[in-house]
């Protein structure tokens, strides 16, 4: 763009920091221009992220259709154009579908220009040659009137309609992509810098980089002596095989280090960054191209699926629409054909989840026996039915969604705790205040008793390192007052959770005290491991309380921590396994099958928010090991404040 200044003359002004664009190169630090080819053999993260391109799209395939309807398009594999891409050029000159591809996206990924040239026979298209961009010209203003082809040294001239040119876009230039490695000029320049130093470093430079100091003192040298010195020094300590070696200086002389080492000149930061600068230039996910410092097994996958849709899918649909528009034009019988990757055989899952989908989705088998058999590599049988599809009989009878399924109940029904506790929500706050006002006097029965015995206890201990728990713990007597009053809690919401949940049913228990003494087994076994499971976090703080240099106030601090958080977390998770126990035992007796957990919480444990929608048999355990949330079986780390809760199906 020329800018007119008032010198007398019209100027034009290039700003010094803007590249030197040119038609296949690029200029570096050193003023050089280095044509993109050399930039592809030269910088290895360049390369990476084209040949990552390349291979992937080279090993999806193209396939022919016939749109036959909306709903419904035709597979072409006898078509011209199936032919054509199976097999662009003669098998002499040894180019397969997958090198031609490869070499397409390649020249995209480094020139964003691919060209093929269309081979005819008898003016019938027979082959496809890939011309490196480096060879072709386009000429025009808007529109390409035609390309010269330069071979060595004699242009050629090629119409429009006999070449094959896919670009990408290019602000200046309608008619030629502009290269990524335009917009990576800085990054790529600093890299090939730091290869160079660090190169040139281990070629001249010796140990170190530094200079050596004389006192000023010091006679002065001749012009002789100070080439000896040098060129002793040299000979002594240049080059890589004399790394690591003493450096002996005369009398007086001092050396002064001027290096920077690796971590000062940030290389491998540097390195890192190239890396990454060029896989979001070509739209690459970070993992995909080793950068793993943010990856996990989830979000690998994750991103698997958006390199097929999301990366490469752009890419794909630029080549897919450019062969259509400049091949499909010259083969017959081509009304409503089109090309398409097979992006599918990609982006599906492995073969198990494969048959689990599909067979849910058609709902029946979709492969004969001939056809598992082959899949395995086995010889087929000769049996009237190997070759059909076996519908099985509760198919057919029973009217199952597919053949993996039993038969399921005339109706199915779904009995929810959550949805249970949504609408009843101050049922559970008004047991949630009896929990803790029972386990808030139990903890002030045990406040009073112990603070009485302290001063017994530090007196007996005579500084020894145990204070005698038997002085001021009486465990028998805290288990089986505690175990009382959690029983009775358990009792009470247990079985009115069974309760209010048989009424939102609109169903009935037959033997409702039958039903309830059923569950006093479980529940005084479950109350008799929370008993002592309380009682010990109680006795474990206080006996570290006791080393405290005011062991009396250190107690009471316990007991203040235990009613006003302990009793409340204890409360909630109590609460969640007693009313699930209630659920359960009432799904159980109206025949529901299984069980699924469901994750209430906005913040969960990451256990229990990988189980969230995990759905097992009535009578099987969770991955974690539980029956149903706060189940007593597990840990405190599994069931402390646990607010998740049960659906049965």
């Amino acid at each position: 763009m020329a800018t007119i200044q008032t010198l007398g003359t019209i100027q034009t002004l290039y700003p010094a920091w803007s590249p030197t664009v040119t038609r296949t190169s690029l200029t570096m630090y050193d003023q050089y221009n280095y044509d993109y080819a050399t930039i592809y053999r030269t910088q290895p993260n360049v390369r990476t992220c084209v040949d990552f391109l390349a291979r992937n799209v080279a090993q999806l395939g193209l396939h022919w259709y016939r749109r036959v309807s909306d709903t419904d398009r035709e597979r072409l594999t006898e078509f011209a154009g199936a032919k054509l891409i199976a097999q662009p050029l003669p098998p002499t000159m040894k180019v397969t579908t997958y090198r031609l591809f490869e070499a397409l996206m390649s020249d995209l990924g480094i020139y964003f220009n691919a060209y093929w040239l269309k081979m005819r026979q008898e003016s019938t298209l027979s082959g496809l040659l890939r011309i490196p961009p480096i060879y072709v010209t386009p000429k025009g203003s808007l529109v390409p009137k035609v390309y010269e082809l330069n071979l060595g040294g004699r242009p050629i001239e090629i119409q429009p309609n006999d070449i094959v040119h896919i670009h990408g876009y290019n602000p200046e230039n309608p008619i030629s992509g502009l290269s990524p490695m335009e917009t990576l000029r800085r990054v790529l320049a600093e890299e090939w810098e730091a290869g160079q130093n660090r190169e040139y470093f281990w070629q001249n430079a010796a140990r170190k980089e530094g200079v050596i100091e004389r006192p000023r003192e010091a006679p002065e040298w001749s012009d002789t002596a100070r080439e000896r010195f040098i060129a002793d020094f040299q000979e002594a300590h240049g080059g890589g095989v004399n790394s690591g070696k003493v450096i002996v200086l005369e009398e007086g002389m001092e050396w002064k280090d001027i290096s920077f080492n690796a971590r000062e000149s940030e290389y491998i930061a540097g390195r890192k960054l190239t890396r990454e600068e060029c896989a979001r230039s070509y739209h690459i996910p970070l993992p995909m191209v080793g950068i793993l410092e943010h990856a996990t097994l989830t979000n690998i996958r994750e991103q698997h699926q958006n390199l097929y849709q999301d990366s490469l899918g752009p890419w794909l649909k630029m080549i897919e629409q450019d062969i259509e528009l400049q091949i499909l034009p010259e083969l017959e019988d081509n009304k409503d054909v089109y090309p398409e990757f097979n992006l599918q055989e990609k982006l599906k899952g492995d073969f198990e989840e494969q048959v689990k989908t599909l067979q849910s989705a058609i709902g029946r088998p979709w492969m004969t026996a001939n056809e598992g058999r082959a899949r395995m590599n086995l010889p087929r049988m000769d049996q009237e039915d190997a070759d059909q599809l076996v519908t099985p009989l509760n198919v057919i009878v029973g009217g199952q969604a597919s053949p993996r399924d039993s038969a399921p109940p005339p109706k199915q029904k779904l009995l929810s705790s959550k949805g249970f506790d949504s609408a009843s929500p101050e049922l559970r706050e008004r047991h949630q205040r009896k929990w803790v006002e029972i386990l808030s006097k139990h903890y002030r029965r045990q406040e009073a008793a112990i603070l009485s015995r302290v001063p017994a206890a530090i007196s007996s201990n005579d500084g020894k390192s145990d204070l005698g728990g038997g002085v001021w713990w009486d465990e028998d007597r805290w288990n089986a007052e505690l175990m009382a009053d959690l029983l009775r809690l358990n009792y009470l919401t247990a079985t009115e959770w069974a309760k209010r949940m048989l009424e939102m049913m609109g169903e009935e228990i037959e033997d409702w005290e039958a039903f309830r003494d059923g569950m006093a087994p479980w529940l005084e076994e479950h109350s008799r491991i929370q008993a002592e499971y309380f009682n010990t976090q109680t006795q474990g703080a206080i006996s570290t309380a006791l080393f405290d240099p005011d062991p009396l106030e250190a107690v009471r601090n316990v007991f203040n921590l235990a009613i006003t958080v302990w009793a409340v977390r204890q409360a909630v998770g109590s609460i969640t396994n007693a009313s699930n126990f209630g659920f359960h035992e009432v799904a159980n007796a109206k025949g529901f099958k299984s069980k699924r957990w469901h994750v209430n919480s906005s913040n969960p444990r990451p256990s229990h928010a990988a189980m969230s929608g995990q759905t097992v048999g009535i009578r099987e355990l969770f991955s974690n090991g539980l029956r149903w949330p706060g189940d007593s079986r597990g840990s405190a780390d599994e069931t402390a404040n646990c607010e998740c809760s049960v659906e049965f199906l």
